[in-house]
């Protein structure tokens, strides 16, 4: 039964106790009209089988009202999870009162050590966890990003909660003297696929929430590499165009004084690329992610050239550098840097490359009487600007193509764990684009891509004459170092994947064109 229908039987309960009998009561006062009527005292028989039950209905509704409020108090209206690398989950009532305070991992343990806070109202436990927060070390100048999530199906009173916390949290953090960087959002409660993967990966669902937004936004991220980064980095990432986060409201700014900063990996990409500061112009300078670590993502212009880098954000380190246009550096751009630049260059041997050949600079300069310096002349090139030699090489690849006109020569290679990418002015020699890339870790004990090319084409039943577009692409860097092989013949499209250590074909594709 409902209140409201309690209430009913309880108003037809006492409209039935005192009935309504105006009428009967006129119509015996007509016959005396003008007379006295004598009042005498009159004794009102209880309605003794009424009261009781009046009684009993009145203290179940008390009860029901009792249990209704009750109800109330214990029910979780939001869910306020805090996330710095310690996660902390607070569960409260439509009061702000906190029913559950529950550690999320290992770290926040320590954070909620000795506090007992349920019943609490929310913003003391809050004042409570963040103080732990700074006490343990894990809010301070170097990393000073909290992760504030509003989990609630009701969004006015969610964003309401969201915008409230984010005061608090921010008032206690200036006056403990640190610049604080927030990031706070609200979310339904309704995404069970979302959950399940921050369940999978031990994470909250307002951390699971923010790094799925940053992958959407850039597919070069994954949610595998992400999930372990604390909040911090995952800020100074945020603040990256490129991965800048949806419905997510930011302030302040995260620190990277724990990294070289932005003057550091400026002086190791200057020193790299042979220039002064006095000679560069400034480009944008972001934080990126590459093969597991933090990354200045520069770029700067000089010398009619346009220069990309990707520098270490704790080394220093080379990750990546690319130029285009403008004539060939005068220095050997690789391993000859200052240490501070952090080159990168490997001189681990590997084997040699299916057409590798010592560098002739000769060939790399003068064209042909056709006006074609040929693939070996680019490939000399290339190895040239690299400063390697053919025997320090693996996994070339080498294609003739046209750009506006313009005969190319695109020179693919790897030495070490350094993957590079070159394209080539086919009648000149002159390198138009440069690319390298140091990945953590790559295969160099491989079947080459020759033997590779064979496989597929084995597999496909066909000869090299008998296709076309035949691509060959090392993915040294992965989990399982392979190659992907793709071609085109008899109206179908070709594509498989051959291990780099072994020749195993791991996947093979076959579409109509």
């Amino acid at each position: 039964m409902t209140d409201h229908e309690l209430e009913a039987r309880l108003s037809q309960a006492v409209r039935h106790a005192a009935p309504n009998d105006l009428d009967g009561i006129l119509s015996r006062c007509k016959d005396r009209k003008g007379n006295v009527i004598p009042m005498t005292e009159t004794t009102v028989k209880k309605n003794r089988k009424v009261l009781p039950w009046l009684a009993a209905a009145a203290c179940l509704l008390l009860a029901i009202g009792f249990g209704f409020q009750y109800q109330q108090m214990n029910a979780v209206a939001s869910v306020v999870s805090l996330d710095v690398n310690p996660s902390v989950v607070l569960s409260v009532n439509n009061k702000e009162k906190v029913l559950e305070a529950r550690a999320a991992n290992l770290d926040a343990e320590e954070i909620l050590e000795g506090m007992d806070l349920k019943g609490t109202d929310l913003n003391v436990a809050i004042n409570a966890i963040v103080g732990s927060l700074l006490k343990h070390g894990y809010v301070d100048e170097l990393a000073n990003s909290i992760l504030i999530t509003v989990e609630d199906d009701d969004a006015a009173r969610g964003n309401a909660l969201q915008a409230a916390l984010t005061t608090e949290v921010n008032d206690i953090l200036t006056s403990a003297s640190v610049h604080a960087a927030i990031l706070s959002q609200t979310v339904g409660t309704d995404d069970a696929a979302l959950q399940e993967k921050a369940d999978q990966y031990g994470i909250t669902l307002g951390k699971a929430t923010l790094i799925q937004s940053m992958v959407d936004q850039n597919s070069q991220l994954t949610f595998e590499e992400l999930a372990p980064l604390s909040v911090n980095e995952l800020n100074l990432l945020a603040s990256n165009p490129k991965n800048e986060p949806t419905a997510v409201t930011s302030t302040g700014a995260a620190s990277d004084e724990a990294y070289i900063g932005v003057e550091g990996a400026k002086e190791a990409a200057f020193a790299h690329a042979g220039l002064s500061a006095s000679e560069v112009s400034m480009g944008e300078v972001d934080f990126d992610y590459e093969d597991g670590r933090m990354v200045y993502e520069l770029e700067f212009y000089a010398g009619g050239r346009e220069y990309e880098y990707d520098v270490d954000a704790s080394t220093g380190a080379i990750v990546k550098s690319s130029y285009e246009g403008g004539r060939a550096p005068s220095q050997a751009p690789s391993g000859q840097g200052s240490s501070a630049a952090g080159s990168g260059s490997s001189d681990s041997s590997g084997s040699s490359g299916s057409a590798g050949q010592d560098s002739g600079s000769a060939a790399a300069t003068v064209p042909s009487a056709a006006g074609d310096i040929g693939a070996d002349a680019a490939r000399s090139a290339a190895y040239q600007h690299a400063g390697v030699t053919a025997s320090q090489v693996n996994d070339v690849v080498v294609e003739r193509d046209y750009d506006d006109g313009r005969l190319e020569y695109s020179v693919e290679f790897w030495a070490g764990t350094v993957e590079y990418d070159y394209e080539i002015d086919g009648s000149t020699g002159a390198v138009l684009k440069s690319q390298r890339e140091t990945h953590a870790s790559a295969a160099t004990d491989t079947i080459g891509t020759a033997q590779a090319q064979s496989i597929a084409l084995d597999a496909a039943g066909l000869t090299a004459s008998d296709v076309w577009e035949l691509e060959v692409s090392p993915e040294l860097d992965e989990r399982t170092p392979h190659y992907e092989v793709s071609f085109k013949s008899g109206g179908m499209e070709y594509e498989y994947k051959i291990d780099a250590a072994t020749g195993q074909i791991l996947s093979s594709e076959r579409d109509r064109d």
